[in-house]
């Protein structure tokens, strides 16, 4: 039990880590995408205020020739060097910031730094007639046909294709070329996710430690409670046995006695007691059964349930059998045929004065499903899940008349689990109550 709690501990921590370094990683990059939009939809407003022009330049960027693809002229001496704008207007090429009109604020800076970008002109239906770009020898014909028939196929007045932003003003479409930028950002994603997947790896590294560290007292206290329980249980037979035999041997000189009789009774019920704690103890510290072999099934069902028949009868009530021949299982046949008895003394015990008990076992597929069903008062839903705990009886029937001692079912549970099955309980008023095991 407590290597599932560390398990499902470990699991959820290590889960929430990576959900949490996702979410992370995905903020910070949906946020820097998102920056690289505005800034690029900050520049094509100013371009079309500015008539594609860059603020605070006097001449519009240098015309391609008409669909040749050539780099078109040198610009005239007073402008600004081609250069200056990739280098932030730093080095000999660059002008004095003093002495021109394009850096009086933040966003005449942001435009100047800006990649490049181009204006396309078309024609009433459409198609390019012609483009320009201070960066002409960068794209050819074909780029700039591709990416206008597709903005002009969007039908969207500003958009995004690829790595272009664009926006259409009439018959001209301004395009800022965000190629640079948006590797940056991709490179960016890249470099969150390694520091993210680091930082998920040594965290979870040092979760598994503090787990390890947080369970191991509680880990211990379990082991010396097993340990207290089989040495307790060991200890308890032989004064058992004792107590019995001098109980036998007072019974054969006095005769009938009722306080030998009470006597003889609580050590019966004592002795089963002890008997389910050492089947328990002995479950928890060797939790891996025996080497499992395939054994018939049916006839172990059929051995079980035969003799049940008499103590049906005997007890006024009807029991029902459906046993199918030769389906074999794959496991402990001792561990399934004391399941079974569990199961079935349960049945007769907690079934209604004339009730009726069904045994069902089916075959699907490589599974096998034993069913349990008695007639009779429903466990409460409350009660359900906490049946398979040990000593936990419902209320109603945690009394004298009726014998047990509340380890039936946490021995049930413990085989099912040994042989990787489930077992479940189904119990509703009016319907009465079935166990089903999967095998």
């Amino acid at each position: 039990m407590i290597k599932r709690l560390r398990g499902r501990m470990i699991l959820l921590t290590v889960a929430g880590l990576f959900l949490a370094s996702a979410i992370l990683v995905a903020a910070i990059n949906v946020m820097n995408m998102g920056t690289v939009k505005r800034q690029a939809e900050a520049v094509l407003d100013m371009l079309a205020q500015n008539d594609g022009r860059r603020p605070g330049l006097s001449d519009r960027p240098a015309q391609g020739d008409q669909w040749t693809g050539q780099t078109p002229p040198d610009k005239p001496e007073g402008t600004f060097p081609p250069d200056a704008f990739q280098n932030g207007l730093r080095g000999e090429e660059g002008l004095d910031r003093e002495k021109t009109g394009g850096w009086r604020n933040a966003d005449t800076r942001r435009t100047a730094n800006l990649s490049n970008f181009f204006l396309v002109h078309l024609t009433s239906e459409g198609q390019v007639e012609s483009w320009e770009s201070d960066r002409a020898g960068l794209y050819t014909d074909e780029q700039i046909s591709a990416l206008a028939a597709e903005a002009v196929a969007s039908g969207q007045a500003s958009g995004r294709a690829g790595d272009q932003f664009f926006r259409r003003e009439g018959s001209t479409l301004i395009v800022v070329d965000a190629t640079l930028e948006i590797q940056s950002a991709r490179s960016y994603l890249r470099a969150t996710v390694l520091v993210a997947a680091v930082q998920w790896a040594l965290l979870s590294l040092a979760a598994v430690w503090l787990i390890g560290r947080m369970v191991r007292p509680v880990d211990e206290a379990m082991e010396k409670q097993k340990q207290f329980v089989w040495d307790a249980s060991h200890e308890l037979k032989t004064p058992l046995a004792v107590i019995s035999a001098n109980a036998e041997v007072l019974s054969n000189e006095i005769g009938d006695n009722q306080s030998l009789q009470y006597i003889q009774s609580e050590v019966k019920r004592t002795d089963q007691l002890v008997q389910n704690l050492l089947t328990l103890a002995r479950m928890e510290k060797n939790p891996t059964p025996k080497a499992h072999r395939e054994f018939d099934l049916s006839r172990a069902v059929l051995e079980v349930a035969l003799p049940f028949e008499s103590a049906v009868y005997e007890a006024g009530k009807t029991i029902d059998m459906d046993i199918p021949d030769g389906l074999k299982l794959n496991g402990d046949e001792e561990m399934i045929k004391q399941l079974l008895m569990i199961l079935l003394s349960n049945a007769v015990k907690y079934s209604d004065a004339h009730g009726k008990i069904a045994l069902i076992l089916e075959g699907k597929g490589d599974k096998r499903v034993i069913r349990v069903r008695n007639t009779g008062p429903a466990i409460p839903a409350a009660d359900q899940e906490k049946i398979f705990d040990r000593f936990y009886r419902v209320d109603s029937s945690h009394n004298r008349e009726t014998p047990g001692n509340g380890l039936g079912l946490a021995i049930a549970k413990n085989i099912v689990e040994m042989h990787k099955g489930k077992i479940a309980v189904q119990s509703e008023e009016g319907k009465g109550t079935e166990f089903t095991v999967t095998l």
